[in-house]
């Protein structure tokens, strides 16, 4: 029975950022089409960097956390100008928590509901 409990309870302990920071990672094969980057939103350079990422066809995995906390309302500027890039190149954003975006390039959208 022991190995049952072991096996079937949930452990609270188990840090995700540990888990996923220490797993390993392949060699990067050389025929990649594009990359998911995550990008953490603190100046003016990220949203650049996130503009060149789309451009590339990458898509980003936007962190507003740090900056959402300090300057909100600078958060809301970075997130329009990027929103309206995103518009016209006719790609797609979404919110997958209250301090992480999804931004795809054009051709690939997420669907935001799931019946």
């Amino acid at each position: 029975m022991a190995f049952y409990e072991k096996v079937f309870t949930k452990r609270e302990d188990l840090d995700i950022d540990d888990f996923l920071n220490n797993m390993e990672v392949e060699e990067e094969p050389e025929d990649i089409d594009f990359y998911v980057k995550p990008i953490n939103l603190q100046t003016n350079n990220e949203v650049e960097e996130v503009i060149k990422e789309l451009k590339e066809k990458n898509i980003v995995l936007l962190d507003i956390e740090g900056l959402s906390k300090r300057n909100p309302q600078r958060v809301k500027q970075f997130i329009g100008q990027i929103k309206m890039f995103v518009k016209d190149i006719k790609g797609d954003i979404a919110m997958m928590s209250k301090t992480k975006l999804l931004l795809v390039p054009e051709k690939v959208k997420i669907i935001k509901k799931i019946n």
